[in-house]
Protein backbone atom coordinates (compact mmCIF):
# COMPACT_ATOMS: atom_id res chain seq x y z
CA UNK A 1 0.00 0.00 0.00
CA UNK A 2 1.10 3.21 -0.56
CA UNK A 3 2.16 5.82 2.08
CA UNK A 4 -1.07 7.92 0.28
CA UNK A 5 -2.94 4.85 0.81
CA UNK A 6 -1.38 4.31 3.94
CA UNK A 7 -2.96 7.85 5.15
CA UNK A 8 -6.04 7.68 3.60
CA UNK A 9 -6.90 4.59 5.64
CA UNK A 10 -5.83 6.06 8.96
CA UNK A 11 -8.07 9.21 7.85
CA UNK A 12 -11.34 6.82 7.74
CA UNK A 13 -10.69 5.20 11.03
CA UNK A 14 -10.30 8.71 12.63
CA UNK A 15 -13.63 9.15 11.00
CA UNK A 16 -15.11 6.22 12.15
CA UNK A 17 -14.05 6.69 15.17
CA UNK A 18 -15.40 10.69 15.54
CA UNK A 19 -18.86 9.50 13.88
CA UNK A 20 -19.51 6.75 16.70
CA UNK A 21 -18.42 8.91 19.37
CA UNK A 22 -21.04 11.83 18.18
CA UNK A 23 -23.73 9.24 16.99
CA UNK A 24 -26.60 8.94 18.99
CA UNK A 25 -27.48 5.85 17.99
CA UNK A 26 -27.57 2.99 20.71
CA UNK A 27 -28.19 -0.14 18.44
CA UNK A 28 -26.29 -1.25 15.81
CA UNK A 29 -29.17 -2.56 13.85
CA UNK A 30 -29.04 -0.09 11.27
CA UNK A 31 -25.25 1.13 11.50
CA UNK A 32 -22.76 1.02 8.82
CA UNK A 33 -19.84 -1.68 9.52
CA UNK A 34 -16.03 -1.18 8.25
CA UNK A 35 -13.72 -4.15 7.00
CA UNK A 36 -10.09 -3.73 7.60
CA UNK A 37 -8.79 -6.40 5.02
CA UNK A 38 -5.45 -8.05 6.26
CA UNK A 39 -2.41 -7.30 3.95
CA UNK A 40 -0.82 -10.56 2.51
CA UNK A 41 1.85 -10.51 5.48
CA UNK A 42 -0.94 -10.25 7.56
CA UNK A 43 -2.30 -13.11 5.95
CA UNK A 44 0.59 -15.20 6.76
CA UNK A 45 1.39 -13.99 9.95
CA UNK A 46 -2.06 -15.10 11.29
CA UNK A 47 -1.96 -18.19 9.63
CA UNK A 48 1.79 -19.03 11.41
CA UNK A 49 0.08 -17.96 14.83
CA UNK A 50 -2.48 -20.76 14.13
CA UNK A 51 -0.28 -23.43 12.72
CA UNK A 52 1.88 -22.91 16.28
CA UNK A 53 -1.15 -22.81 18.51
CA UNK A 54 -2.46 -25.47 16.48
CA UNK A 55 -5.85 -23.57 15.81
CA UNK A 56 -7.75 -23.77 12.42
CA UNK A 57 -6.86 -21.47 10.53
CA UNK A 58 -8.87 -18.55 9.80
CA UNK A 59 -10.54 -18.30 6.37
CA UNK A 60 -11.92 -14.91 6.35
CA UNK A 61 -9.23 -12.14 6.08
CA UNK A 62 -11.10 -9.07 6.97
CA UNK A 63 -12.02 -7.65 10.03
CA UNK A 64 -15.02 -6.37 10.40
CA UNK A 65 -15.69 -2.77 12.35
CA UNK A 66 -18.52 -2.15 14.18
CA UNK A 67 -20.19 0.65 16.31
CA UNK A 68 -20.59 -1.59 19.07
CA UNK A 69 -16.69 -2.21 19.22
CA UNK A 70 -15.75 1.37 18.62
CA UNK A 71 -18.36 2.32 21.70
CA UNK A 72 -16.51 -0.44 23.68
CA UNK A 73 -12.91 1.04 23.01
CA UNK A 74 -13.83 5.06 23.53
CA UNK A 75 -16.14 3.82 26.39
CA UNK A 76 -12.60 2.23 27.97
CA UNK A 77 -10.19 4.19 26.82
CA UNK A 78 -11.93 7.32 28.03
CA UNK A 79 -12.62 5.35 31.47
CA UNK A 80 -9.52 4.10 32.17
CA UNK A 81 -6.81 5.95 30.95
CA UNK A 82 -8.63 9.67 30.44
CA UNK A 83 -8.25 9.93 27.15
CA UNK A 84 -10.04 12.00 24.68
CA UNK A 85 -11.47 10.88 21.41
CA UNK A 86 -9.31 12.69 19.43
CA UNK A 87 -6.21 10.39 21.01
CA UNK A 88 -8.89 7.31 21.10
CA UNK A 89 -9.30 8.24 16.94
CA UNK A 90 -5.21 8.15 16.65
CA UNK A 91 -4.88 4.47 18.50
CA UNK A 92 -7.50 3.05 16.46
CA UNK A 93 -5.84 4.20 13.31
CA UNK A 94 -2.84 3.18 14.00
CA UNK A 95 -3.40 -0.22 15.26
CA UNK A 96 -5.12 -1.25 12.51
CA UNK A 97 -2.25 -0.23 9.87
CA UNK A 98 -0.90 -1.79 6.77
CA UNK A 99 2.38 -1.57 8.94
CA UNK A 100 1.03 -3.42 12.22
CA UNK A 101 2.32 -7.38 12.85
CA UNK A 102 0.34 -9.98 14.08
CA UNK A 103 1.41 -11.86 17.09
CA UNK A 104 -0.56 -14.37 19.89
CA UNK A 105 -1.56 -12.49 22.82
CA UNK A 106 0.60 -13.78 25.49
CA UNK A 107 -1.34 -14.25 28.75
CA UNK A 108 -0.77 -11.42 31.44
CA UNK A 109 0.36 -13.50 34.21
CA UNK A 110 1.33 -17.05 35.08
CA UNK A 111 -1.21 -19.23 32.79
CA UNK A 112 -3.10 -19.30 29.79
CA UNK A 113 -6.36 -19.18 31.77
CA UNK A 114 -5.21 -15.27 32.11
CA UNK A 115 -7.21 -14.02 29.11
CA UNK A 116 -10.78 -14.60 28.52
CA UNK A 117 -9.88 -17.13 25.74
CA UNK A 118 -7.37 -18.92 24.20
CA UNK A 119 -7.19 -17.94 20.53
CA UNK A 120 -6.56 -14.71 20.66
CA UNK A 121 -4.05 -12.24 18.66
CA UNK A 122 -3.01 -8.94 18.69
CA UNK A 123 -2.44 -7.13 16.19
CA UNK A 124 0.59 -4.23 17.17
CA UNK A 125 1.80 -1.59 15.35
CA UNK A 126 5.95 -1.31 16.11
CA UNK A 127 6.47 0.70 13.54
CA UNK A 128 5.01 3.86 13.92
CA UNK A 129 4.11 5.61 17.52
CA UNK A 130 1.44 7.52 18.96
CA UNK A 131 2.06 9.97 20.71
CA UNK A 132 -0.01 10.81 23.58
CA UNK A 133 0.07 13.75 26.33
CA UNK A 134 3.64 13.45 25.35
CA UNK A 135 4.36 9.90 25.56
CA UNK A 136 5.07 7.74 22.98
CA UNK A 137 3.19 4.10 22.94
CA UNK A 138 2.25 1.34 20.71
CA UNK A 139 -0.84 1.12 19.58
CA UNK A 140 -2.52 -2.29 19.72
CA UNK A 141 -5.91 -4.41 19.28
CA UNK A 142 -7.04 -7.69 20.62
CA UNK A 143 -8.72 -9.78 17.95
CA UNK A 144 -10.41 -13.08 18.53
CA UNK A 145 -10.58 -16.12 16.33
CA UNK A 146 -14.48 -17.40 16.01
CA UNK A 147 -15.61 -19.75 14.48
CA UNK A 148 -19.58 -19.84 13.02
CA UNK A 149 -20.32 -22.81 10.95
CA UNK A 150 -17.28 -23.23 8.41
CA UNK A 151 -16.35 -19.22 8.54
CA UNK A 152 -13.47 -18.47 10.79
CA UNK A 153 -12.78 -14.89 11.45
CA UNK A 154 -11.11 -12.11 13.27
CA UNK A 155 -13.09 -10.66 15.46
CA UNK A 156 -11.74 -7.35 17.48
CA UNK A 157 -12.05 -7.32 20.96
CA UNK A 158 -10.55 -4.10 22.35
CA UNK A 159 -7.64 -1.64 21.32
CA UNK A 160 -5.34 0.31 23.69
CA UNK A 161 -2.46 1.93 23.74
CA UNK A 162 0.59 -0.19 25.05
CA UNK A 163 4.46 0.30 26.23
CA UNK A 164 7.61 -0.56 25.32
CA UNK A 165 7.46 -3.50 27.59
CA UNK A 166 4.22 -4.83 26.98
CA UNK A 167 6.01 -4.38 23.15
CA UNK A 168 8.49 -6.74 23.87
CA UNK A 169 6.33 -9.35 25.84
CA UNK A 170 4.27 -10.00 23.18
CA UNK A 171 6.74 -9.89 20.20
CA UNK A 172 8.86 -12.70 22.25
Amino acid sequence: MSVQGEYELAARFRELVESVAHSRRKSDADSFAFAYLLTPKQADEIDRVCDENRWERVNCYAIMIKPGYIRHVLAARKDKDGLSVAEIAAVVAKAYSPRSLLRINPPSGETSNDRRSDRQSVILNTHQKVLLRGTPYYATAILEIRIEGCRRYLAPVTCYHATEAKKRRILK
